[in-house]
């Protein structure tokens, strides 16, 4: 099973057990070393955390706030095996690739926003001829700009749907 960098440095080198979801998104926030979005950050951990229940390698307590994630007998028995045999343990870094759905629904908002301009200035130019000569350059802008945007969507759109494959392959 795949394990994250983050994941792997605060289960195995720190040896986290019996843990919140907040601790530990404090932990994984402590050694990322970046400005991560508190909320970002707490979302990314506890997705892991829900994986590595659902493969019995963690095991929780509690409910609500109170709720405590413990490694389970399976995940110890993995872990101690491998330091027995000195074996290293490799670890396939999953990159979040959140941030590239973030960003292409950003996009996908700002085009929104650029075709409600353009059929605003569409509507202008219809509504009052006179204008259109003055209106045009920013019609061209608006234009230009909202493909810019359908493209930079469609690109993070293939990428997307590319690494989603891959993990349906997987």
């Amino acid at each position: 099973m795949k394990i994250s960098n983050e994941m792997h440095k605060l289960l195995i080198e720190k040896e986290m057990d019996g843990f919140s979801v907040i601790e530990i998104r404090d932990a994984f926030v402590s050694i990322n070393n970046s400005c991560i979005d508190l909320d970002d950050a707490r979302r990314k951990v506890y997705r892991q955390i829900l994986r590595l229940v659902k493969n019995n390698w963690l095991r929780s307590e509690g409910t609500g706030q109170k709720k405590r994630y413990f490694q389970t007998d399976l995940f110890n028995g993995i872990r101690n095996n491998l330091v027995q045999n000195d074996t290293h343990i490799t670890i396939s870094a999953i990159s979040d690739y959140s941030v590239l759905r973030h960003e292409r629904n950003q996009y996908k908002g700002e085009l929104e926003i650029v075709f409600g301009e353009i059929n605003e200035y569409q509507s202008l130019c219809s509504r009052f001829p006179e204008l259109e000569s003055k209106l045009a350059p920013h019609l061209e802008r608006a234009r230009d700009h909202s493909a810019q945007l359908l493209g930079r969507v469609n690109v993070l759109t293939n990428v997307l749907n590319t690494l989603s494959e891959d993990n349906l392959s997987c």
